[in-house]
């Protein structure tokens, strides 16, 4: 123990120090280690968990943009298959328009083609009375006297004479 007193360490200080220390030491790591180690393991837990949502909530974003990017294309292709059908619609709409149409003209041509026929055989009909009522009259008047050769060209240029008089009044 001498070589302790040369030192200058009192070996009951020495022990009573090494006492106390090792008791501090006990009380510490019982209430105050113990505790911290705790709550740090409880911030690394809750840390780790606060990785993992947010690795889950990046995973859930990247997989809501893929679902995003697949609906987005699924409605360009139906935004372009509606524009295909609706060309095709309206293709068919202006091809029975035109069929329509060509059918309403052809009716009108026929129908006026048959007002002229219908207009023709009234003209015919009526030349054909005019025709018959100057023979008649001519008739009249071949029988109204004897003719000679002479007497028949002098009454026919008398008759055409007189007929553009008569039409003109009728």
């Amino acid at each position: 123990m001498d070589v302790l007193n040369t030192l200058g360490i009192n070996a009951r200080d020495f022990i009573w120090h090494t006492i106390n220390f090792i008791v501090l030491i006990a009380l510490l790591s019982r209430f105050l280690y113990r505790p911290i180690v705790g709550m740090l393991e409880e911030r690394t837990r809750r840390i780790q968990e606060s990785l993992e949502a947010a690795e889950r909530a990046r995973a859930d974003v990247a997989q809501a943009d893929r679902e995003r990017e697949e609906l987005l294309a699924s409605t360009r292709r139906e935004i372009q298959e509606m524009m295909a059908t609706a060309q095709q619609v309206a293709e068919r709409i202006g091809s029975e328009a035109r069929s329509t149409a060509q059918q309403e003209a052809q009716r009108i041509v026929e129908t006026a083609r048959q007002e002229a026929e219908a207009e023709r055989a009234q003209a015919m009909a009526e030349l054909r009375r005019e025709v018959a009522s100057l023979a008649v009259a001519a008739a009249e008047r071949v029988i109204s006297r004897s003719l000679d050769d002479q007497a028949h060209r002098q009454l026919v240029e008398q008759f055409l004479d007189e007929q553009p008089a008569q039409a003109g009044q009728a």
